[in-house]
């Protein structure tokens, strides 16, 4: 069994795949999420301790301090560990960004779960502290290219912009009122507006692939945006760890 660590900005999200198992629903054995209080790590790591695994795998968008804590709760486990990295080719997933050294380690991550789940154009969609959208397109049998896409402030994020640079605005806790409704407070107004503008640039890259071609969205603001969204996308917890589990299937 292999332990995968999805280190995100305001979570640690991992699981345990089963690498007899990789390109099927069983992928996943199980799964949760931590916090990155050194009480928590210690807990989480002591109850895996009898899980039989045998290597770590982790992607990582944190301080180097944040993850070194995470690697001494786990260093009593003795495993064999890698950290993820992005290349130029996973598989039959070929990296066409521009400037590779500054992609994030999750995007990419994401990008390969979601080419190994559906093989075909697709975007992926990232919804969390910020907000990412990426575009995957098949170039021949079995073979795509990742072309990178866009970056946006997550939910929150615009949300505390607003409330900070506009003196009269509050830090919004409103709802999404979703077509035909229109937000009567301001609360709604701010939420509902940060949501149709996300969903917009999204809209957009959608355009750039063929009709039908699957989105996929992953994240902690997933269920944010597929209220808007609706029926349109496909919402995947996992993609970053299935990403993980993948690469290192392909090692």
């Amino acid at each position: 069994m292999n332990l995968l660590l999805d280190c995100g900005n305001t979570r640690l999200k991992w699981a345990i795949s089963d690498p007899l198992s990789i390109g099927t629903s069983g992928l996943i054995v199980e799964k949760g999420v931590v916090d990155y209080q050194p009480e928590a790590l210690a807990v989480w790591a002591n109850r895996l301790n009898s899980q039989g695994l045998k290597w770590l795998q982790y992607s990582s968008v944190i301080s180097p301090e944040q993850e070194a804590q995470v690697l001494t709760a786990l260093a009593p486990l003795g495993l064999k560990s890698s950290r993820f990295a992005v290349t130029a080719q996973a598989g039959k997933l070929h990296n066409l960004y521009a400037t590779q050294e500054t992609l994030g380690v999750d995007r990419w991550a994401a990008a390969i779960g979601a080419w190994g789940l559906v093989g075909q154009s697709c975007l992926v969609i990232g919804a969390g502290t910020a907000t990412t959208v990426d575009l995957i397109e098949s170039t021949a049998a079995d073979t795509a290219v990742y072309r990178g896409g866009l970056i946006l402030p997550g939910i929150a994020l615009m949300l505390q912009s607003l409330h900070q640079r506009a003196a009269r605005l509050p830090l919004a806790e409103g709802r999404y009122c979703a077509s035909p409704a229109v937000a009567d407070n301001t609360h709604d107004a701010m939420t509902s507006g940060a949501i149709e503008a996300t969903c917009g640039a999204i809209e957009r890259m959608g355009k750039r692939l063929p009709e039908g071609a699957p989105w996929l969205l992953t994240g902690g603001n997933a269920p944010l945006l597929q209220q808007a969204l609706a029926d349109r996308v496909r919402v995947i917890d996992d993609l970053v760890l299935a990403g993980l589990a993948l690469d290192l299937d392909q090692r």
